[in-house]
């Protein structure tokens, strides 16, 4: 007889040790799984959840993790809208054809109702046979990410104080829409306009009140001008207005317009009390020589300068 072989009870013994740590892996996974903040999923080859852990159940369907397995996308029609289950399923089985990890970002619905923006990272799961068993997924939320790229992008176009068009962003879009009106054979203008006694209005009212001006002749300017024109802050207290299909006769009528309704209407001061302010403005054509805006812009800027040393609060043009 062996007496190195196990009895009967030492092998229950082993086999419900086995058992006892096969629980306890799994159980430490499973609360792994829910403890990953991202939303992660598992579907089989045919497009149902096996299973997904608390992130997505919670976060992206506000259901739980029961009532998703066993299911498929076209379960859940007020969760997720058919022309978004479409989209996800094209790409389940583009992922499933080309047997490549698949990536794309997309909007989602959350549960709480707010659209997030969400990167996806897909990979197929296989058998022995390499035969695809199904699908796992991982969504990565990029709102705040996206929402910095954004703001950073606002920034190298808008001026801050105004979020008018700035210098840079000016001549690039100018371009574009000149070389559009030498194609199609129309007229375009440019103001330049500046805020008279700028300097003293800051030394008596300070910086504040100062970008209240800014921001009151902004939003007049905003008002008066049409969509396409091309408006921008070019620096301190001077602006630029680019206007298409517009003659030097029009671009006049337009700065006639400005000037009257800003020195009508007062704009109220950080302390209580109003003043009235003034703008001196150049106006030139751009001609059909000119590539680009400069040399019109020249020309207005000569015409500014005459303007302010007329008495201010006037229109020239050349």
């Amino acid at each position: 007889m062996n007496q190195n072989k196990p009895s009967y009870e030492e092998l229950e013994q082993e086999i419900a040790s086995l058992k006892n740590k096969i629980k306890l892996d799994k159980a430490f996974l499973e609360i792994l799984f829910d403890a990953i903040p991202s939303p992660i999923f598992y579907k089989d080859n045919k497009g149902i959840y096996i299973n997904c852990n608390d992130a997505f159940s919670q976060k992206i369907l506000g259901i739980k993790k029961a009532d998703i397995e066993g299911k498929s996308l076209y379960d859940f029609p007020e969760l997720i809208p058919i022309e978004d289950a479409k989209i996800y399923e094209k790409k389940d089985s583009e992922l499933l054809a080309s047997k490549q990890d698949q990536f794309y970002s997309t909007n989602v619905k959350c549960s709480d109702g707010e659209i997030k923006h969400f990167n996806f990272y897909k990979a197929i799961f296989k058998s022995d046979e390499n035969e695809a068993l199904g699908i796992i997924g991982i969504m990565m939320d990029i709102t705040e990410q996206k929402e910095k790229e954004k703001e950073l992008k606002k920034l190298a176009f808008n001026d801050p104080l105004t979020n008018l068009f700035n210098r840079r962003h000016f001549i690039e879009s100018s371009k574009n829409i000149i070389a559009l009106s030498k194609r199609e054979s129309n007229e375009v203008s440019i103001l330049i306009l500046d805020i008279d006694d700028f300097k003293l209005i800051n030394d008596r009212h300070g910086h504040e009140n100062g970008d209240n001006v800014i921001i009151f002749i902004t939003k007049k300017l905003k008002e008066i001008c049409r969509e396409s024109d091309l408006i921008a802050r070019w620096g301190g207290e001077e602006f630029v207005i680019l206007l298409p299909n517009t003659n030097q006769k029009g671009a006049l009528k337009v700065a006639s317009q400005i000037k009257e309704v800003i020195s009508s209407h007062p704009i109220s001061m950080a302390h209580g009390s109003s003043i009235k302010t003034t703008v001196s403005i150049g106006v030139s054509q751009i001609q059909n020589e000119d590539n680009n805006f400069e040399p019109a812009l020249q020309k207005a800027d000569q015409a500014l300068y005459k303007a302010k040393k007329g008495g201010k609060n006037k229109i020239v043009t050349v």
